[in-house]
C-alpha cells in the first residue's frame, strides 16, 4: 500500500519525483508551486490537486517533500512549520541544505536526495540513479529508506556531512565537466569545426572511468610531460584568454598530480 505524499515544488526535481512516486503506487495528495499553472499541470499528471498558497496545505499526507530551490528552503520551512504540531514527517531533496533547518519545527525530518541532474524535458532513469536518505531518528530514516526503495533500487543512508561532500563532487563531475564541454563546443563553432567529432571521445572517457580510477586512465600532453604541445595549445588559446587561463591551470594540476603519484609509487 502506497504512502500519502505532498510534493512542495514543481520545478525540475519535483516534476519528475512526483510522477515517479505516483507511478510506483503512492498517492500524491497535493502539488505546490507559487505559479498556479505549474501546480495545476503537474497535479494533472499525478491525479492530484495543485495549490499555489502554502496555507492551503492539507493534513492528509503522511510525508511532505520539499523539492525547491536551496535558497527558499528555510523560508518555506518556516511557512509550513504548523505541520510540526501534527507530527508530520518532512524531508527535502537538496544536496547542500542541512537537515537542521527542520529541527526547531519538526520532530520527524530528514533528507530525500536523488543525486542526478534533472530537466523537465529529459526523462529520468530512476533505476540507475543513486538515492541518498537521512532521518533524524531510526523510525523516520526507515520510512524514508523504504519510500526511496519503492521508486529506486540504489538507496544510500547518507548523513549531512557526507551529503555535503557528495554535492561538491557532483558539481565538479557534472556542472564543471559540462562547462568544459561548452567551451570546446564554442571553440569548434567559432573555428568552423564539427563538435560532433569529439563526442565519441567524451563517451569513451566516461566508459573508462566506469571501470577504473580516473587518475589511472588520465591521458594527454600533461600526463606525457609534452610541454611543446601544451605551449602550442596555450599559444592558440591567446584569442580566448579565459579559456587559456583555465587550460594552463588544469594542465598544471595534472602535471602536479602525476609528479605526486610518482613519488608515492617509489
Amino acid at each position: 500500500m502506497g504512502l500519502k505524499i505532498t510534493v512542495i515544488g514543481s520545478g525540475n526535481v519535483g516534476f519528475h519525483l512526483a510522477q515517479r512516486l505516483y507511478k510506483c503506487g503512492h498517492h500524491i495528495c497535493q502539488v505546490f508551486s507559487r505559479t498556479p499553472t505549474k501546480a495545476a499541470h503537474l497535479a494533472s499528471l499525478v491525479a492530484s490537486s495543485g495549490i499555489s498558497n502554502l496555507k492551503d496545505l492539507s493534513l492528509e499526507a503522511d510525508i511532505y517533500i520539499l523539492a525547491i530551490k536551496d535558497d527558499s528552503a528555510k523560508i518555506i520551512t518556516e511557512e509550513i512549520s504548523f505541520l510540526g504540531k501534527y507530527n508530520k514527517l518532512i524531508a527535502h531533496t537538496s544536496g547542500s541544505v542541512s537537515s537542521d533547518i527542520f529541527a526547531n519545527h519538526f520532530s520527524n525530518y530528514g533528507i530525500f536526495y536523488p543525486l542526478q541532474t534533472f530537466s523537465t524535458t529529459k526523462k529520468v532513469d530512476f533505476e540507475q540513479l543513486p538515492f541518498c536518505i537521512y532521518g533524524n531518528n531510526a523510525s523516520t530514516e526507515e520510512t524514508l529508506f523504504q519510500l526511496a526503495q519503492s521508486i529506486c533500487p540504489n538507496v544510500y543512508p547518507i548523513n549531512d556531512e557526507q551529503r555535503a561532500i557528495l554535492h561538491v563532487t557532483a558539481v565538479i563531475v557534472n556542472n564543471f565537466s559540462n562547462y568544459l564541454y561548452g567551451i570546446a563546443h564554442d571553440i569548434c563553432s567559432d573555428q568552423n569545426v564539427p563538435f560532433d567529432i569529439l563526442k565519441p571521445l567524451i563517451y569513451e572517457t566516461v566508459r573508462k572511468i566506469d571501470l577504473s580510477n580516473p587518475q589511472d586512465v588520465q591521458t594527454g600532453p600533461a600526463v606525457r610531460g609534452d610541454l611543446d604541445t601544451i605551449a602550442k595549445h596555450i599559444e592558440f588559446l591567446k584569442k580566448y584568454p579565459d579559456h587559456q587561463a583555465l587550460y594552463e591551470l588544469i594542465s598544471s594540476g595534472i602535471i602536479k598530480q602525476i609528479k605526486q603519484r610518482a613519488l608515492i609509487d617509489k
